[in-house]
């Protein structure tokens, strides 16, 4: 539970930090954002999420979508997530692409969800405020599902605890 406390803290101040200066989203970084594949799912992310547009960001193995506190923001290049009692949740879009996350919800000023890619490296996340997908935050990380799968193969799946024997 501390572990995923302290992850939701820096995504909570992205969300929090002046998202637009002049007209660039400020994006930290992930640790990992110069691997070679983060640069493919940044040329390869789709011009659209949710219906909002892409927008430039300050940091590399970033991309946004949306505007002021409606972005949506992409990291590559996260701490991948080891074994967590978080929400993982495979999730498949309409084409049955399939993508395991774990699920953050972020509570505070700039209430949301953080996808976190599970099984995968690097990882990748996806903050999405409430205000921009109010009823399906989850369909922000479905749009990103075919980048994902095409750059980086799962290594590892959610399981539950009826999966485990």
């Amino acid at each position: 539970m501390l572990r995923s406390r302290l992850l939701a803290l820096p995504v909570a101040g992205l969300m929090a930090v002046g998202l637009v200066s002049c007209g660039t989203v400020q994006v930290p970084p992930g640790p990992e954002a110069a691997d070679p594949t983060c640069a493919d799912i940044v040329l390869g992310a789709p011009p659209e999420v949710l219906g909002m547009e892409q927008t430039e960001t300050s940091s590399q193995g970033t991309a946004a979508w949306g505007s002021g506190e409606d972005t949506i923001v992409m990291r590559c290049g996260v701490t991948p997530p080891g074994p967590t009692t978080d929400l993982c949740t495979t999730l498949a879009d309409g084409n049955g692409v399939e993508v395991d996350w774990i699920v953050q919800e972020l509570e505070g000023e700039d209430p949301g969800f953080l996808y976190t890619t599970y099984g995968r490296e690097p990882a990748v996340d996806v903050s999405v405020p409430s205000s921009a997908a109010p009823d399906q935050p989850s369909g922000a990380a479905l749009d990103l599902a075919q980048v994902i799968t095409r750059n980086i193969e799962a290594t590892e799946r959610c399981i539950g605890p009826g999966d485990v024997q």
